[in-house]
């Protein structure tokens, strides 16, 4: 795939007109091979390692909590609304974090500090965007701003 402003310009312009963060915000991963996908912050839980038994619905639900009140404020509403399914969820959490710290791709709380960074980038002034690129032991999080004629040359044509 090509790494040019192209292939991610589409995306900005999406994110650009959202008019509020929700896990459905656009960002772009890039792989290990350079290979840049569109996805969403909600779809990165598709790159770290999650049972399948984990409730996808009830993990959208505990992680757009987190974004709008806090992890604690979030992980309270959570047992107050799902009770016993709750328990079983954060005991399944727990359970990923334990098993992921030699994981190269991260954890729950790795996801929440993405869309942490993220959300500082959508209120930002101009917008940026969300590059998670993919790395062997890591991942890095950048925020982007689209690109701009400001600093440029401009040839005058009449």
């Amino acid at each position: 795939m090509s790494k040019s402003w192209n292939d991610i310009e589409n995306h900005w312009i999406r994110l650009r007109d959202q008019p509020t963060f929700v896990l459905e915000t656009p960002c772009v991963l890039i792989d290990k091979d350079g290979d840049l996908f569109e996805t969403t912050l909600f779809d990165l839980i598709d790159y770290i390692n999650m049972p399948p038994t984990l409730s996808r619905q009830l993990l959208k639900d505990y992680l757009q909590n987190a974004v709008e009140y806090g992890v604690e404020a979030a992980r309270s509403k959570m047992m107050d609304t799902y009770k016993s399914n709750s328990q079983k969820f954060f005991e399944e959490l727990a359970l990923i974090k334990q098993l992921s710290r030699n994981d190269t791709l991260g954890d729950i709380d790795d996801i929440l500090h993405a869309m942490d960074v993220a959300n500082k980038g959508f209120i930002a002034a101009p917008r940026k965007m969300l590059i998670v690129q993919m790395g062997e032991s890591r991942a890095d999080l950048l925020l982007v701003s689209p690109p701009s004629n400001d600093g440029r040359k401009m040839v005058a044509t009449q």
